[in-house]
Order: structure tokens, then sequence, then C-alpha cells
């Protein structure tokens, strides 16, 4: 989450951080202590809020529709059972030192199934995630190239209001060639998992 104010440092979200999976068998005694914590719907929309944005219990609380204490309450169980950790912190108007928020994994994933398929699926997560970062990566390098080369239209006067930022990148990105490399680049991904995971099934 970004900020004008110096006293509130940018908060990495799961996407800028090296994070691994976090892979629990449900007949593991860990899933206990999972499925225990998650039983509230509460904390659950409160883990999924770190997710999308790193942030402190305030705002989590505000984002919730509930009280400053039930968040803490939570906050202090998905902690505990090593689902979030502070990954930075604000200061307030007041001067006092807020704790911002995060999860501490790229993603929680429940499974059923033998031990040694743990680093498999692991190595199958790792490898959608990592595919899909690197097609979006290239679809952006390769929209930028064609931006900068492509012939600029020539504005009319008749075109008095400028088209909107996000209206214009959504728009140029659709007709340039990003969206292809996109599109390519995450099917190739998606195939290549599924090659992975069908040939670590076979093995």
């Amino acid at each position: 989450m970004s900020s004008l104010l110096p006293l509130k440092p940018v908060a990495e979200s799961v996407n800028e951080r090296t994070l691994d999976p976090h892979l629990v068998a449900l007949d593991d005694a860990e899933a206990d202590s999972l499925v225990s914590v998650l039983s509230s719907t509460t904390a659950r929309r409160l883990l999924a809020a770190v997710y999308d944005t790193p942030r402190p219990a305030s705002e989590l609380a505000e984002e919730l529709d509930t009280t400053l204490q039930t968040v803490g309450y939570h906050i202090d169980r998905l902690t505990e059972a090593g689902l979030i950790e502070e990954v930075t912190t604000w200061l307030s108007a007041q001067g006092r030192e807020m704790a911002v928020y995060g999860p501490t994994s790229s993603a929680l994933v429940l499974f059923v199934g033998a031990e040694e398929t743990r680093p498999q699926l692991r190595s199958t997560l790792r490898t959608l995630v990592g595919g899909i970062g690197v097609a979006f990566l290239g679809s952006a390098l390769v929209q930028g190239l064609w931006s900068i080369r492509a012939p600029k239209p020539v504005q009319t006067l008749a075109r008095t209001q400028p088209e909107p930022f996000w209206s214009a990148l959504v728009s140029g990105y659709i007709d340039g060639p990003g969206l292809l490399v996109l599109g390519v680049g995450v099917l190739f991904t998606v195939l290549a998992t599924a090659g992975l995971a069908w040939t670590q099934k076979r093995v």
C-alpha cells in the first residue's frame, strides 16, 4: 500500500516478496490448528485481506467492518499459527507505532495425499506461478517496445479531452501485441505445468 506520508513506508505485497507456498496435509497435526484458526469467517476474511494488501490492524478493522479488539484477537491467532507476520511498521499521526501485517507464504494449500506428493505439489505451484509471472513481464516488455516504436495517432481539433490514462493503457494493451504474448505465455505455462505434473505422477 503506497502512501504520501514518509511515516508509512510501502509494504510489499505477496507478489513482491520471495515466499514459498505453505503445504499442509490434512492428516498432519498442523492441520488441526489451521482448521481451528480458520473456522472463523472473520479470520478467513482477515487472511484474505492481508494477502491482497498488507495493512495495520486499524485498517483491517475498517475493511472488515468490525472492532479493533476482534481484529487484534484474530491477528494473534493467525500469527501464532504462522499464517501472518509483521512485515513493516508505520507511525500514526500521534507518533504511535503500528504493525503492518502480511502473509508468511505465497499460498496456503491443504491437501490429502501421500507424503511424497508434497514436493511435487510445491514444484508444480512454483512452475505455474513463476511461468505466469514471466509471461506477464514478457508481455509488458513487448507492449512497451511496441508502444515506443508504433506511430502516434494524429490529434484532431475535434478531440479536446485526452483519453483517461487507464483507459488508454488498457486499449493500447488490447490493440498491441502484449495481450497476445500474455495469452500465449499463460497457455504455454499451463501446458508445461500439466505436463510436469503428469510426468511426476508417473515417476
